[in-house]
């Protein structure tokens, strides 16, 4: 392998890491705010919480290529779990099961993505970072 060539796998692999943790501190915020923003536009509870899982098993999977399916999806569920159990003692907010539900519909949702999507979007990247170093 080239010294550029894996630069850019460097590259590509930080991203794709990037890729995961922000949008996972971001949701993790959100989740555990007494007050979080009030969005410009409504969105259904349900939905959020379907699409934020859906991106978070998405991107972990890309992030950990390695990793199996299932344990993506475990990792993914203590965290809606976590979520839940730390709301609960939060008197903003309250633990709800459907969330969990809903939770785990977001990750099957993603696991397919991932398993559609997944080669093609890791070789996006790769190609992207190899384009930007020179």
């Amino acid at each position: 392998m080239s010294d550029r060539s894996a630069r850019a796998e460097r590259a590509a692999r930080r991203c794709l890491h990037a890729g995961f943790w922000i949008p996972l501190a971001i949701c993790t915020w959100l989740a555990l705010s007494p007050s979080p923003p009030q969005p410009t536009f409504r969105i259904s509870d349900v939905v959020l919480h379907a699409l934020a899982f859906s991106y978070l098993t998405f991107a972990l999977g890309l992030a950990y290529p390695n990793a199996r399916r299932l344990t993506l999806a475990g990792w993914l569920i203590a965290y809606g779990v976590l979520i839940e159990v730390v709301q609960s003692f939060e008197s903003a907010r309250s633990a709800e099961l459907k969330d969990l539900l809903v939770d785990g519909v977001g990750i099957g949702i993603g696991l397919l993505l991932l398993k559609v999507l997944g080669d093609w979007s890791r070789r996006i990247v790769r190609s992207l970072m190899t384009a930007s170093i020179r």
